[in-house]
């Protein structure tokens, strides 16, 4: 993008609008401070917490134990914002907003360097910052963020190679495979251009070169994690943690075909209807213009959603990274008109949909993503307690519900690792194990020391006969009995 393209005076409501939308959600962060809710705050403020302990900035680590499902950046930036003299729920979810409103600044210039129209621009964004899955990811620590940040960076700079290159791994060292999307996209952009002779072979090798290059230095990570770990991180990384996910509803995430389809169209609300006349007039206007590159990158992330839907396991934010692309499509209408009133009209008409239908600031402001539970009581006693070792049995449901997964062979190795309420480990501060046996875990009652602790549900305690050797230091908890050994 060259420098007189883009002049801030001339996009101060883009400015002031991230002023508002990062002051506003500072302000719900830092007033409704609330426990990391299960599962993914309290994993990865848990796993950023030990890498930083144990000095693993490369291999995330859960009790002690090698984490090869994910990569490592998300977990070592929380682990390293916690290290800022406040509370860790703050920090971590400030970072994220942090981090939520540069994907929006780079959403804007990808928008407007496509677009070279300030009004759809600044559209695209409002409406995509108040989408509620993105507005709810901005509050939240999650690894979402960091991949659609790095595809964003990726595409707005892919003729740039270092900076191109160093977003390609912040996807990828987020979101692994995930974050080799772009590159094939371009793969195929670059095959299109040489079949329709828009390029020579010379120029196609050199182009792929480059695309090669950059996939070799992101991939320097799985590689130096087979040196070390070898087929179980084969096992764990690629086969389990993505294969299994694509093919199969692993650990209850169920949903029908049109899961995702279905989430975009309750997000957006009546949006979604100019945005599939965008796509329709977008594609018309491709067959008949052909100008593949302008079609390409409008609407670059089509192509992942269309594979998320074809995904077996359904996880409703996993639709994150392709919000955008639809906020796009929402606002490209205001494209098609010249007459400044028919657009002022347009754009007051969308917010009004956005703010009347979609509401986002209703749920921000009348609840919160988390609150102060039982669980999070009887983690903190553990800790009171100075228990060093933690067993907890997980609940009868919980127990069921993973023997039928396991009968259906839709669980991997990690499973068992969180139990139903992971923020115990953080809170505890203990090293946590969770038991998905009775069996096991009277053995561990049976034998708990002066340092060992264990947690049960209140009606789990007929299994437990009274022994000398454990005392009950839990108190004030409705669902939870703590258990230490003398």
């Amino acid at each position: 993008m060259k420098n007189n393209d883009f002049k801030l005076t001339k996009h101060i409501f883009l400015i002031l609008f991230l002023i508002f939308f990062f002051l506003f959600n500072a302000y719900q962060i830092i007033k409704n401070t609330s426990p990391f809710f299960d599962w993914d705050e309290s994993i990865y403020a848990q796993v950023g917490k030990e890498m930083i302990q144990k000095k693993s900035f490369f291999v995330p680590l859960w009790q002690g134990r090698a984490w090869l499902d994910k990569p490592p950046l998300p977990s070592l930036v929380y682990g390293l914002t916690q290290l800022i003299p406040i509370k860790p729920e703050i920090s971590t979810r400030l970072i994220t907003l942090l981090l939520s409103c540069i994907t929006l600044i780079l959403l804007y210039l990808f928008t407007f360097h496509n677009i070279k129209k300030i009004l759809p621009s600044l559209l695209t964004v409002i409406i995509t910052a108040f989408i509620p899955i993105f507005l709810q990811r901005t509050q939240a620590l999650n690894v979402d963020v960091f991949l659609l940040l790095g595809w964003l960076g990726y595409v707005l700079y892919h003729d740039r190679f270092w900076i191109s290159t160093l977003f390609l791994l912040v996807a990828v060292l987020s979101k692994s495979l995930l974050g080799f999307y772009p590159i094939g996209i371009f793969v195929l952009f670059h095959t299109y251009q040489l079949l329709t002779k828009q390029i020579n072979q010379g120029k196609f090798i050199h182009l792929i070169k480059r695309l090669l290059y950059q996939c070799f230095i992101a991939s320097v990570w799985f590689i130096v994690m087979y040196l070390f770990y070898g087929q179980e991180f084969i096992r764990y990384h690629f086969i389990e943690s993505h294969f299994k996910r694509v093919t199969a509803s692993i650990e209850q995430h169920f949903g029908q075909r049109t899961f995702y389809i279905d989430i975009i169209i309750d997000q957006l609300k009546w949006l979604i209807i100019p945005g599939i006349v965008s796509g329709i007039i977008l594609t018309y206007t491709y067959i008949k213009n052909k100008n593949m590159k302008q079609y390409l990158f409008t609407l670059f992330f089509i192509p992942w959603f269309i594979f998320l839907n074809l995904t077996k396991t359904k996880i409703a934010w996993y639709i994150y990274p392709v919000l955008p692309q639809f906020a796009l499509l929402s606002s490209y209408p205001l494209t098609f008109f010249k007459n400044k009133l028919i657009n002022t009209v347009y754009f007051i008409g969308a917010l009004f949909i956005l703010f009347n239908y979609i509401n986002p600031f209703s749920g921000i402001l009348t609840s919160s993503y988390s609150q102060l539970e039982d669980h999070h009581r009887i983690a903190t006693n553990a800790k009171v307690n100075k228990c060093e070792k933690l067993f907890v049995l997980v609940g009868d449901n919980t127990r069921t519900s993973y023997a039928t997964l396991k009968s259906m062979n839709l669980v991997i190795s990690t499973t068992t690792w969180w139990g139903n309420h992971p923020s115990i480990a953080y809170y505890s501060q203990a090293k946590t194990t969770f038991i998905y046996n009775t069996k096991q875990a009277i053995d561990k009652y049976i034998n708990l020391n002066n340092k060992s602790c264990l947690i049960i549900e209140k009606n789990d305690l007929s299994l437990f006969p009274p022994i000398s050797k454990a005392r009950i230091v839990s108190t004030n908890n409705k669902t939870y009995i703590l258990f230490k050994g003398k």
